[in-house]
């Protein structure tokens, strides 16, 4: 059911040719949650029986159609993103699960809104079962506002706070996301339901990255924080990322599960400093251990105080469970 058109607060993006406020850098690592992960890498994998392949070809002498017909290729194992370095989650799926995860929590209040849809859409009601139900019923709440065409740079002056960080056509993103490297990941071949063959990473796995941030506000370094599930120390709550992460169980296998854990903070020289109770991160200086938990408990709360009203924390992964 579509509400009523909602007010999206937009301002002027802030300039990204000079430093102020925190600018820095996160150091994460990401972790299946009790959970296999598969994020693909665009590529189809077909197998070949290439005993078969030289007798048709002996009789040929020529590769076309009619001989991939009579191959009769099989579709392979779809495989895991990969680069030079190995088995990744690549900087743009993570920087959109973040994003997507922000722009939903975000609700309508008084009649505005802080973030618009980036991939703005008309939505309809999907019945149980049918493709996304498990997505409208997770954010049933915000899936459904109109929040009118997204934030476009290119033909307006002004933009919503979550284009302001992360970008919009025109505007370079404040927020840099890094591939997320996998750390000692073993991938298995698993044959799934409905004929689907996945390479997957099992439980245990571990990938690794860095989150680059400039000239953000300590509320807003908070709701980076929200955005990874992280709010009650370093560690956040299990959220969902992925292929299938909308599924329930696949061969009596879980998917999509995944936690973050931010394993520093620091401020290049050109960042202000950051005071927060007792806590100070100097410029050029960093956080970890204990004292990071207590920052990251504290800058979550600090954002979710200034987004009183308009912000709500969603156990997506709680939500599925009991679907």
């Amino acid at each position: 059911m579509q509400q009523a058109r909602l007010n999206v607060l937009r301002s002027s993006p802030r300039d990204r040719g000079v430093y102020r406020d925190l600018c820095g850098l996160m150091d994460v690592s990401l972790f299946p949650d009790n959970s296999y992960l598969h994020v693909g890498s665009g590529r189809e994998v077909f197998e070949v029986d290439l005993k078969r392949l030289k007798e048709v070809y002996g009789r040929r002498r020529r590769i076309d159609e009619s001989v991939i017909r009579e191959l009769r290729l099989k579709t392979g194992y779809s495989e895991f993103a990969s680069t030079a370095m190995g088995v990744v989650i690549p900087g743009s799926t993570v920087k959109g699960n973040v994003r997507a995860r922000l722009e939903l929590s975000f609700h309508g209040f008084n009649g505005k809104v802080r973030s618009c849809f980036l991939r703005a859409s008309r939505i309809v009601k999907v019945e149980k079962g049918g493709s996304g139900w498990r997505h409208q019923r997770v954010w049933s709440e915000t899936v459904f506002e109109d929040r009118g065409p997204p934030c476009d740079y290119t033909r307006m002056d002004n933009v919503c706070l979550i284009c302001d960080l992360f970008g919009t056509a025109g505007l370079k993103s404040l927020i840099e996301f890094s591939d997320f490297i996998g750390s000692n990941v073993k991938l298995e071949a698993l044959d799934l339901p409905y004929g689907m063959k996945v390479y997957a990473a099992p439980p245990g796995s571990e990938f690794n990255g860095e989150i680059s941030f400039m000239n953000l506000k300590d509320y807003e370094l908070g709701l980076l924080l929200l955005g990874m599930g992280v709010m009650n120390g370093s560690f956040g709550r299990s959220v969902i990322l992925g292929r299938f992460k909308y599924r329930g169980l696949m061969d009596n296998k879980k998917f999509g599960r995944v936690k973050y854990k931010v394993n520093r903070i620091s401020l290049n020289r050109y960042s202000s400093k950051l005071v927060i109770n007792d806590l100070t991160i100097n410029p050029g200086d960093h956080i970890e251990g204990e004292k990071l938990d207590t920052l990251c408990k504290v800058l979550a709360n600090l954002s979710l105080k200034h987004f009183e009203n308009e912000f709500r924390i969603v156990d997506e992964v709680e939500i599925l469970e009991k679907l």
